[in-house]
């Protein structure tokens, strides 16, 4: 299955592939913490970037591009996406 994902401006959109699991397989259900492993196993460094890129992009929009923060929302970014996709910052 593919999901495609728009950011609020449109400027980017993130295509990814999900993979179904069998109902009666041994992965099925194993909790959140091995579907954050399997993320960051099928995650390339290129497709990481490119989700610290939006996601520190949107951090900075939040709160409207003021002062010069972008090494700290790259940060916040990073810390972020890496939680989502590793379980640790």
């Amino acid at each position: 299955m593919t999901q495609q994902t728009q950011t609020h401006s449109e400027k980017s959109t993130v295509t990814r592939t999900v993979a179904k699991e069998a109902p009666g397989s041994k992965t099925a259900g194993t909790g959140r913490r091995a579907a954050g492993r399997k993320a960051a196993r099928a995650t390339t460094p290129e497709e990481r970037h490119g989700l610290i890129a939006e996601a520190a992009y949107l951090i900075a929009e939040q709160r409207g591009f003021q002062g010069e923060a972008a090494l700290d929302d790259w940060l916040q970014a990073e810390a972020e996406i890496d939680m989502r996709l590793f379980g640790s910052p």
